[in-house]
Order: C-alpha cells, then sequence, then structure tokens
C-alpha cells in the first residue's frame, strides 16, 4: 500500500508542476509570459456567452495559473469594434457585454504577472485583435 501512495504522491507532484511548465519557461524579467498552459493550449477561452435583446455578455475564462492581460472585441451592428482590455487572475472569470452586438467576438491574451506592464507584454508577445 505504500508504494501505491508513493507512486500517486509523485504524480500528483509531476502534474502540479508541469500545470505552469509554459509559464516557468517563458516569462520574462518583465514579468512577460506566452499565456499557454502546459499542453500548449491558450489560457484565454470563452466559457459562455447570453443575449438579452441586442446586448451580448461574454464569459472569457483564464483557464492558467498565473495572470493574464486580455484584449476583446465585439462587433457592433454599425460595422463598428468594441474592443476592452483587462487583466484577468489566475483560474478567473471575466464578463464583458456589448450593446448592439452582431456576435462576432475576437479575443486574445499575453501572460502579464506585473499590471503596469501589460503594454509591453502585450508589445513583446505581438498581441493583436482586431488589427492591433
Amino acid at each position: 500500500m505504500s508504494i501505491r501512495f508513493t507512486l500517486l504522491a509523485a504524480l500528483m507532484v509531476a502534474s502540479s508542476s508541469s500545470a505552469s511548465a509554459s509559464h516557468q519557461t517563458s516569462v520574462d524579467a518583465d514579468g512577460c509570459w506566452d499565456a499557454k498552459d502546459a499542453s500548449r493550449n491558450k489560457c484565454l477561452r470563452q466559457t459562455n456567452h447570453s443575449w438579452d435583446k441586442s446586448k451580448i455578455t461574454v464569459t472569457y475564462r483564464n483557464t492558467c495559473a498565473n495572470r493574464i492581460y486580455a484584449k476583446v472585441c465585439h462587433d457592433q451592428k454599425d460595422g463598428s469594434p468594441d474592443c476592452g482590455a483587462f487583466g484577468i487572475r489566475g483560474y478567473s472569470d471575466y464578463k464583458y457585454y456589448t450593446y448592439n452586438a452582431t456576435g462576432d467576438v475576437e479575443y486574445n491574451a499575453v501572460g502579464s504577472d506585473n499590471s503596469s506592464f501589460d503594454w509591453v507584454c502585450k508589445s513583446r508577445w505581438n498581441m493583436k485583435v482586431n488589427g492591433s
């Protein structure tokens, strides 16, 4: 039974250390990183959206342990985008809403451990949404 426990404990340690492997291997001196998990999937996910007449509310989730800086754009019926940028703590959600929306959304993120360096990280990792 102690062998099973030892193997289970070793597996738990290995999986917990790999969960932040992308952060550990890509983070730089300014706290900028690639915003991808250990499996190389993007940390930012769209997890829900709802409509109330012409208003769309979209829930964005950071599926990684470390903070990310996100930019989202929701298309409006007049052809213009409604864009916003915000930080999302690890394993947290952020809701963004737009009136007169078409339902088309675009989003991207970069890892940014320090909110004072969001603009640095955005530029360094060439994070673009809706052309900018």
